[in-house]
């Protein structure tokens, strides 16, 4: 029935107006350069307040940019697409750090939902699947939790995100720091 007011959701509404302005404006929250041969690193991993992972070739990026772009007056935007994209996490992502060099690299992040996840730094350079697919194409090798510990009541901690990450390769340990008042450091070994 058009125009009957009985019929109308106004949350709905405002979750799809939420919803179109998410995805039309992202925070980067952290970005690292991906491992690379060269001393000059072309490759940026960015991550991003809708969970997503992105790599983006600075090069390629520098060589789209249209003629003039800065010269003008008026504001110019640029939207710059990514050579490997993931949807890494439900929620922001907060931190992105590479566990390792070159071709055995982890790609390592880490977000809102409490999760440590990583995957193969060459599988994500070598995927043939068309950008627009991509996202939930490459499952995570690794998939850590960070536990909630239970307080004097048998309540749950309210904060389980993991706001940062920290890697130590010679002990082939992963950190992880998470809440708000309090520093909770996790630690979990890599074995090979």
């Amino acid at each position: 029935m058009c125009g009957d007011v009985t019929n109308w959701d106004e949350e709905t509404y405002r979750e799809t107006i939420l919803k179109d302005r998410e995805i039309q404006t992202r925070t980067v929250f952290r970005t690292a350069w991906a491992p690379s041969q060269n001393p000059n690193p072309d490759s940026i991993v960015v991550a991003s307040s809708d969970g997503s992972l992105g790599s983006y070739s600075i090069s390629s990026i520098i060589s789209d940019l249209p003629l003039g772009l800065g010269n003008a007056k008026a504001p110019h935007y640029f939207e710059a697409e990514p050579e490997c994209f993931l949807q890494g996490h439900e929620g922001p992502l907060y931190d992105v750090k590479f566990y390792g060099d070159g071709e055995d690299a982890l790609l390592l992040s880490c977000g809102d939902d409490g999760r440590i996840r990583g995957w193969r730094w060459k599988d994500c350079t070598e995927s043939d699947v068309p950008i627009p697919l991509q996202g939930k194409h490459m499952r995570p090798i690794l998939d850590l939790v960070n536990p909630q510990h239970k307080g004097p009541w048998g309540a749950l901690s309210p904060v389980p995100e993991n706001n940062a990450i920290a890697v130590n390769t010679l002990s082939g340990s992963i950190y992880a720091a998470a809440g708000i008042l309090v520093l909770i450091v996790g630690m979990w070994r890599l074995v090979k």
